[in-house]
């Protein structure tokens, strides 16, 4: 029965849109073994009523049980139970998608990608920079970030890397879907507005949704998100989530302003010194894992030191032209 109820949750998970590879293969594993055909097809059908018969509380998850209703019937043979056989070569497909993400893609694109010629570019500490790609595509860079892309969009995907913050505003394009490779995620959409904040130093990467949908494709999992929806990533844990965020407060960045939900100060440090070009160090001795909380609107750094003193146990002191952080 402990089986049976796993599998269940399993069978949610990938309707819910949010699977991973060890989920794919446990799948596969247990239509291998035949053992419980008969008990997987009633849970697959219990799956599929409670689709039918739970309320919709938003119109997120009602375009997400409709993308399921599709993909399962697809699954299933008009007017008959269940059939393992299709379901069974759509894990499959799942699975070595999982496994091989887009490194298979890079591998076979490697040759056609030599020809291209790229253009790079670096924001400066307490900088911001506006960049219009080739295909019309408006990427906003925040302080310290890094980004690179083909002068020419000439492949069926319109790839680039990026290591910092930018806000997109990509042109919709059903034949070439727009990717963005980072150190630690993939980021993939046809036509859509989204932050990402994926900074290689930071402990925290974010995927905010504004309009449209996003994919965000990581080695061991897959996540979709829709508008006002954020994907979290603790690095330093590997754990993330997703959650509901208003979209605006990704992009106060924007406009000179500050958001932080549950940001690692660390995390909020590095922020600090790209965005007021100072340098900023912890004094030794004691352990910084607190999380700041809180909007600042085009405040002075000074006020956001106050502000993170006044919520926590960390002062600050100038010495010379560098701010340490301290503990007593």
């Amino acid at each position: 029965m402990a089986d049976l109820k796993y599998i269940n949750n399993l069978l949610k998970r990938f309707v819910d849109g949010l699977y991973t590879r060890k989920d794919a293969d446990d799948l596969l594993k247990h239509f291998h073994a035949g053992k419980y055909n008969t008990e997987i097809s009633e849970a697959m059908d219990t799956v599929w009523e409670e689709m039918e018969e739970d309320e919709v509380s938003s119109l997120q998850h009602q375009q997400y049980r409709e993308e399921a209703r599709l993909l399962l019937s697809r699954i299933r043979k008009p007017e008959k139970r269940f059939s393992f056989i299709p379901y069974l070569r759509y894990v499959a497909i799942v699975a070595v998608i999982l496994s091989i993400g887009w490194g298979g893609f890079r591998l076979i694109r490697s040759n056609q990608e030599k020809v291209l010629t790229y253009t790079e570019v670096h924001v400066k500490n307490g900088e911001h920079k506006r960049v219009i790609l080739p295909d019309g595509t408006s990427v906003t860079l925040n302080a310290g970030s890094y980004l690179r892309y083909p002068r020419e969009f000439i492949t069926d995907v319109r790839r680039i890397e990026m290591n910092g913050e930018a806000f997109f505003e990509v042109t919709r394009d059903e034949e070439k879907p727009f990717l963005i490779h980072t150190k630690d995620a993939d980021v993939k959409v046809l036509g859509t507005s989204f932050n990402v904040k994926a900074f290689d130093m930071d402990e925290q990467l974010t995927v905010s949704v504004q309009t449209g949908k996003v994919q965000v494709d990581l080695p061991e999992a897959m996540m979709r998100l829709l508008p006002d929806e954020q994907f979290v990533m603790d690095k330093t844990k590997g754990e993330f989530q997703k959650r509901n965020e208003d979209a605006r407060l990704s992009t106060v960045w924007i406009k000179g302003g500050l958001y932080f939900n549950r940001t690692p100060i660390r995390t909020v440090v590095n922020e600090l010194v790209r965005m007021y070009n100072r340098t900023i160090e912890f004094a030794p001795g004691a352990e910084y894992d607190d999380y700041i909380y809180g909007e600042h609107d085009n405040k002075s750094l000074e006020a956001v030191l106050k502000s993170i003193q006044y919520s926590t146990d960390i002062k600050y002191r100038i010495e010379n032209d560098k701010i340490v952080l301290y503990k007593n």
